[in-house]
């Protein structure tokens, strides 16, 4: 993961190549939404300038392609995620010298959730602690792998995370809701059904509203 958002840089080199061939997106679903990172990424870019480390906020909308497809089923799988991780730098040559602008529709309608941004929280507690903190986690260690330049909003994460793990506990056991593999189990299942709310780093700020940065 740590290699998929270090290369964003590139985009900014490859962006000014622009091509004549008419780019399409693949069938693959690991291929699809590899690419569409890589244009999120291209766009992330452009819109900042082409100039240094992205925001926290960016790296965590264009990683959010990837969790959506690690949310396909039930439970969040990370390995998922971690294929298109691994996928993306090679794909950023071939996309970006291409009519890449142009692809950007088609990411939009095969992964609507990415236009969201402003996402709602579930109304029962339980469900909106346990996503919210499950959220926040998966994006603090995603960060804090990036080195220091993100580490003030891999910290801000773990304050959240702090928080919801204290005020989670009683209704945890409300729920009847055990510690240990039940209680990952739900996580998985709680970061799956966040990720299909909106965008991840617009989620985690609803969260931070509702209990508390």
């Amino acid at each position: 993961m740590r290699k998929v958002m270090a290369t964003t840089a590139m985009a900014a080199m490859l962006l000014v190549g622009c091509g004549k061939k008419t780019a399409e997106l693949p069938a693959d679903p690991v291929e699809l939404a590899a690419t569409c990172g890589v244009i999120a990424a291209a766009s992330e870019r452009e819109t900042a300038g082409f100039k240094g480390d992205l925001p926290a906020d960016a790296q965590g909308r264009i990683l959010h392609y990837a969790m959506l497809y690690a949310s396909e089923g039930k439970s969040f799988d990370k390995d998922k995620v971690n294929a298109v991780s691994k996928r993306m730098p090679a794909l950023f040559d071939t996309t970006i010298k291409g009519k890449w602008q142009t692809l950007r529709p088609g990411c939009a309608t095969a992964f609507p959730a990415t236009q969201v941004a402003q996402p709602v929280l579930p109304p029962k507690p339980v469900d909106a602690m346990l996503e919210c903190y499950a959220m926040a986690d998966f994006l603090r260690k995603a960060l804090a792998d990036q080195g220091s330049s993100y580490a003030e909003a891999a910290n801000r994460y773990g304050v959240l995370t702090g928080k919801l793990d204290v005020s989670m506990t009683p209704a945890l056991r409300a729920a009847g809701i055990g510690n240990g593999d039940e209680l990952n189990a739900k996580r998985a299942e709680a970061l799956a059904t966040a990720t299909k709310l909106g965008q991840p780093p617009a989620f985690v700020a609803a969260c931070e509203k509702k209990y508390g940065a």
